[in-house]
């Protein structure tokens, strides 16, 4: 979850600001002879071709004051500052995003952001127990600092059985304050789709339902612990068999399979595209304050 855009996106980043009374150097710098270094830059270059826009460099400092804080949500200290901006190496940009993202900061900060996102709090309305909220935490920021890959981050979290306080991830499906299979699926379709599944004709969200109808919740003797699981007999006592999902493919489900798992393996494939595009405009809108698609979780054709 490091790679990818955090790297390309700082590189590109621009930041204006007022001028002060006594004369300062030029926050930007004109790009001389530029050219595209990866495919999202080359997207953004013929952006700017097309628009009529001379792409412009910002200056090292507007850089390394930029990547700090959305890296790691801090400014560099003075010592940080005058060792970067004193670097003569070609490569000190690259160079800084990477030693950022191994610092212990950079989990934490980004595993508040996802925090947000996943509902890991222990108040009103979520009210996770202080012991599940913790956990929860302690996974997601885990999976943060390890690179966890986003595939693999999405399916552990809509597949996890267990206790909520020793299983970080189920308690996802607490957190949600509507536990109906309709409830889980409206919430999935906005973490993982960016999709507002209450706007979805009433057939499309059913039928993805379907797929969440046999998650259950029981209680143990530990004061305020519950065990979220996988509960098979839920088909036997009639839930429905045929779920349909969000691009309308019906399937058959399989006795002695998790349906979640077919779910999730169907969110995950790198052809889905209410996937990829959902991650890439969070992050987007994460880093520069507006998704490509405004609101981020928001993500539909007339939009």
């Amino acid at each position: 979850m490091k790679r990818g855009l955090l790297p390309v996106l700082l590189g590109c980043m621009v930041v204006g600001g007022a001028a002060a009374q006594a004369p300062r150097a030029p926050l930007y710098e004109e790009a001389k002879c530029a050219s595209p270094e990866t495919a999202l830059d080359g997207i953004v270059f013929k952006a700017f071709a097309k628009a009529g826009v001379r792409p412009m460099y910002c200056t090292d400092a507007v850089f390394l004051r930029r990547a700090y804080l959305d890296v790691i949500g801090t400014l560099p200290t003075a010592d940080e500052a005058r060792a970067f901006l004193s670097d003569t190496s070609l490569n000190k940009r690259r160079a800084l995003v990477e030693r950022l993202l191994e610092r212990d900061e950079f989990a934490d900060y980004w595993a508040m952001k996802w925090s947000d996102l996943l509902r890991v709090k222990a108040e009103f309305p979520v009210n996770l127990w202080p012991n599940a909220a913790q956990a929860y935490h302690r996974w997601l920021r885990a999976s943060i600092r390890d690179n966890k890959p986003y595939d693999r981050f999405a399916r552990e979290l809509l597949t996890s059985n267990g206790s909520n306080f020793r299983v970080g991830p189920v308690n996802f499906y607490r957190a949600i304050q509507d536990r109906s299979p309709e409830g889980i699926a409206t919430a999935v379709a906005l973490t993982f789709m960016g999709c507002r599944a209450e706007n979805w004709p009433s057939n499309t969200l059913a039928g993805m339902s379907v797929f969440f109808s046999q998650v259950n919740y029981k209680p143990t003797r530990e004061w305020k612990e519950e065990i979220v699981f996988w509960d098979p007999d839920k088909a036997a006592a009639g839930a429905p068999q045929v779920g349909v999902l969000p691009d309308r493919t019906r399937i058959a489900l399989t006795p002695g399979r998790d349906p979640r798992e077919v779910f999730a393996d169907w969110l995950i494939t790198p052809k889905n595209e209410w996937f990829t595009a959902n991650i890439v405009n969070r992050i987007w809108s994460w880093l520069l304050g507006r998704g490509i698609i405004h609101e981020p979780d928001d993500m539909r054709a007339d939009n």
